[in-house]
């Protein structure tokens, strides 16, 4: 991926503020689930893909965690 997204993703989650990346680790768990329902199984494989970068419900990911 090019290094460009990767220092905005970096940056965005370094000043979010803990509520707000919780919220999003749940909004990404509820896709996981409804992901699963579908059969397109490239839906389980993006939102995982989602919910390797953010975590999920209750984890503590910080952006220096995200390797480039």
């Amino acid at each position: 991926m090019n290094k460009w997204l990767w220092t905005i993703l970096r940056g965005a989650l370094e000043k979010a503020t803990p509520a707000i990346l919780e919220n999003l680790r749940q909004l990404v768990q509820e896709m996981v689930e409804k992901a699963k329902e579908t059969p397109n199984p490239w839906d389980d494989v993006f939102c995982g893909l989602l919910q390797m970068i953010v975590g999920k419900p209750g984890a503590r990911i910080e952006a220096s965690d995200i390797e480039e």
